[in-house]
């Protein structure tokens, strides 16, 4: 049995935030031509908008960009930061998604160093950055020579037969396995191997004072017509402190706290939701959703404010002895549901293009094939 709710992050109120999007170039590290470049973004699609490759989706054009993956490249902006902002306690260097090994340097002196393309990374800023202009420079180093430095550390190949090394110039050297890195990137029975990099999500500069709400993380757990027992699991960056509560908003209503522990910089809530309205899958009902607000108080002052959108309802997956041997179906609020799915596979090679109207026609589409189930294939990321 396990219970699966839907939830998503927002900006926090009190924090300021500085998008670093705007004012990048690019170029080949040891060559002197700097270009302008998109972030987000990745390298391919910065080589096409500026006229140095063809589409690699054309014809055979996908043999010609092989060399892309092998060689540095470097990204660079500058940004000003106002007195206002410079006076807070903290600001934090924030990377949604850094595509995927990759050096930081902040006005000059490294600051982060990366290894993995699908978490989030951030460091302190504050030491390094000054009233005025500032330098950001980032080196993406070549992702397949970081993984043959790792499969000739291993000794001996491991499985990886949708590496396409062989037309990559690579052999029979697969090293996407060794590469925190969506693997389609390095070829799959569907698609082209291009083996990209990039600043692929939203960079910024996150500024506060005092505390902040990280996240928030919501479970139903039993559910009736009468009320839906949750519980809500808040993430700090601080513990909480003498003279300070967390006040829990449902709809725009304060909701009573049933019981609340404190360990460190978490902290449990459990309330109810009394006559519940439940999400259902497609075809089976409605799909409403409940917004969740926390708020951080310090006698009173906002300290920090952040919500969270829900639906509520239980998912089990059901395993009993039959005639057969044994059942495998999903039961949502109670109720056994026939799977009608199909397999999602990433939008595009380069992820930055995935817009998010394209991800609506893609869901729209199949919600009107009748379709309740989309299963999200391991060999991309994880989706939006």
């Amino acid at each position: 049995m396990f219970y699966i709710c839907l939830f998503f992050f927002t900006d926090n109120v009190l924090a300021q935030r500085l998008m670093l999007h705007h004012n990048w170039e690019f170029r080949q590290v040891g060559t002197q031509q700097w270009m302008p470049a998109m972030v987000p973004g990745t390298i391919h699609t910065d080589m096409m908008a500026n006229g140095k490759i063809e589409d690699p989706y054309y014809r055979l054009n996908e043999r010609e960009v092989q060399w892309i993956d092998k060689v540095n490249w470097e990204y660079a902006c500058s940004f000003s930061i106002e007195p206002a902002i410079y006076k807070k306690q903290n600001i934090v260097l924030v990377f949604e998604g850094l595509d995927t090994y990759a050096r930081v340097y902040l006005n000059g002196v490294l600051l982060l160093e990366t290894d993995n393309m699908f978490r989030t990374w951030k460091a302190d800023a504050k030491p390094l950055l000054r009233v005025g202009e500032n330098k950001l420079n980032i080196e993406l180093l070549s992702p397949v020579f970081q993984g043959l430095a790792q499969l000739e550390q291993w000794g001996y190949p491991l499985p990886g037969d949708n590496d396409q090394s062989g037309r990559g110039g690579m052999g029979p050297n697969k090293v996407s396995m060794f590469v925190r890195k969506a693997p389609y990137h390095f070829g799959w029975d569907w698609g082209p191997r291009l083996v990209t990099s990039g600043i692929w999500k939203p960079v910024f500069l996150e500024a506060f004072d005092d505390t902040t709400i990280d996240e928030i993380y919501v479970t139903t757990g039993a559910i009736s017509d009468r009320k839906a027992s949750l519980q809500a699991q808040i993430t700090t960056s601080k513990p909480l402190q003498t003279g300070q509560k967390l006040m829990l908003i449902v709809n725009g209503q304060e909701t009573a706290i049933e019981q609340m522990d404190i360990s460190e910089n978490l902290t449990t809530l459990d309330f109810n939701i009394p006559n519940p309205k439940k999400w259902w899958p497609n075809g089976l009902g409605d799909q409403p959703l409940y917004k969740i607000e926390i708020q951080w108080l310090n006698q009173g002052r906002l300290l920090d404010d952040t919500t969270v959108n829900i639906g509520l309802r239980t998912l089990n997956l059901i395993r009993e002895p039959d005639k057969h041997g044994e059942s495998f179906y999903f039961e949502v609020n109670g109720r056994p549901v026939f799977a009608k799915g199909a397999n999602y596979i990433p939008n595009d090679v380069f992820l930055t293009r995935v817009t998010p109207e394209k991800y609506e026609y893609i869901v729209r589409s199949a919600a009107e094939a009748n379709l309740n189930m989309l299963r999200v294939w391991g060999g991309g990321i994880y989706e939006n």
